[in-house]
C-alpha cells in the first residue's frame, strides 16, 4: 500500500475533512466547528498518513508553553493518537512517532503524552518513561452560589473568557500559557456547560458539579484571593468535596494520592531528569491533548 504523510493538515481543506472524519470514527467529536471559529492555530500540528483521500493514522504535536516554578519551558505533548480499524498493526503509529522524533526531540525541553492501557507496552519502544501523578481532594466549603454561568454560545461570554485566561491561574504550580486555542477547543465543546462567574473574588471557574463533587480544571484572577472561598462560590448546594485538576502551588491541607488510573498515564521522553520528575504533580486536565 502506498502511504504519503501530511504535516500541514489543518490549512487543507480536502485534508482536514479526511482527519475529522478519522477523529469522528475513533473519538466521536469533530475538530471542524473549532477550527472554523477561528481557534486553531499552528501551535497543533497533525501528522497525519493518508491512502489515496483517506486519512489513515495520525499523532498530533502540540507546542506548548508551560509556567513551571517561574520558569517557562517550551514542550511537545502529543495526541490525537488514533489509526483507522483496518490498518491498525501495519506499523503505521511508528513510521509517524519515528517522523516526529526527528522533528522535534531536539528542539524542545521534553516531549510527553497521555496513554491508555492498551498501548502501555508502546510509548517505551521509543523511550517514553511513565511517571506517576498524585490527585489532590480536600472538603468543600459552605456553597454561597454566589456565581452566574457563562455561556459559550454568546460572543462576549466567550470573550470573557479568553480576557480571564490571560491572568492565569494563581493557585497552579504548573501552568499552560499563550494557549487559549487548547481553552477554546474544551470550552465550546466538551466543558462548555461548567464555566463559571463569581463576581464576589472576580474570577472565571471552569468546574464540572459531579454528583457532591466539584471537579475544578482551572481558575483565572488575580493574585491575592483564597481558593477555597472562589470555588464556594461555584459549588452546588450538595458538593461534599473538592478535587483540583491541576497542582496546587501548596498543597497543605489537600489529601494527596497517588492516581492509579492506567487510563491516562503520562509518558515522558527526555535525555535526562524534568521538571516533572520532582515532587507531587498533576498535569492541568484542561492543557491534555
Amino acid at each position: 500500500m502506498s502511504f504519503y504523510l501530511s504535516k500541514e493538515v489543518m490549512p487543507n481543506d480536502t485534508l482536514r475533512t479526511a482527519f475529522n472524519a478519522l477523529a469522528v470514527k475513533t473519538f466521536g467529536f469533530s475538530f471542524e466547528d473549532w477550527y472554523q471559529k477561528g481557534y486553531w492555530s499552528n501551535f497543533n500540528l497533525p501528522y497525519t498518513l493518508f491512502q489515496g483521500n483517506e486519512a489513515v493514522a495520525n499523532i498530533s504535536v502540540n507546542k506548548l508553553e508551560v509556567l513551571i516554578r517561574g520558569e517557562i519551558h517550551n514542550i511537545i505533548q502529543l495526541g490525537t493518537v488514533m489509526t483507522e480499524k483496518a490498518y491498525r498493526n501495519q506499523g503505521l503509529s511508528r513510521e509517524i512517532m519515528e517522523e516526529i522524533k526527528h522533528d522535534w526531540e531536539d528542539k524542545c525541553d521534553f516531549m510527553f503524552l497521555f496513554a491508555n492501557k492498551s498501548v502501555l507496552d508502546f510509548y517505551p519502544r521509543f523511550g517514553f518513561e511513565k511517571k506517576q501523578q498524585y490527585q489532590f481532594e480536600t472538603k468543600a466549603g459552605k456553597a454561597s452560589g454566589a456565581c452566574r454561568k457563562l455561556n459559550m454560545d454568546l460572543s462576549c461570554d466567550r470573550q470573557m473568557l479568553r480576557d480571564y485566561y490571560v491572568k492565569t491561574n494563581p493557585f497552579s504550580k504548573i501552568q499552560v500559557i499563550h494557549n487559549d486555542s487548547l481553552l477554546m477547543f474544551y470550552c465550546t465543546s466538551i466543558m462548555k456547560d461548567w464555566i463559571y462567574y463569581t463576581p464576589e473574588y472576580d474570577a472565571v471557574v471552569i468546574a464540572e458539579q459531579d454528583h457532591g463533587r466539584l471537579r475544578c480544571m482551572d481558575v483565572y484572577c488575580d493574585q491575592g484571593k483564597n481558593l477555597l472561598d472562589i470555588l464556594a462560590s461555584v459549588a452546588d448546594a450538595d458538593a461534599k468535596t473538592v478535587s483540583l485538576e491541576f497542582t496546587p502551588c501548596d498543597d497543605c491541607g489537600w489529601d494527596v494520592s497517588l492516581i492509579q488510573d492506567d487510563e491516562d498515564t503520562l509518558f515522558v521522553l527526555s535525555k535526562g531528569e524534568t521538571v516533572l520528575d520532582n515532587g507531587r504533580l498533576l498535569f492541568p486536565a484542561i492543557s491534555h491533548t
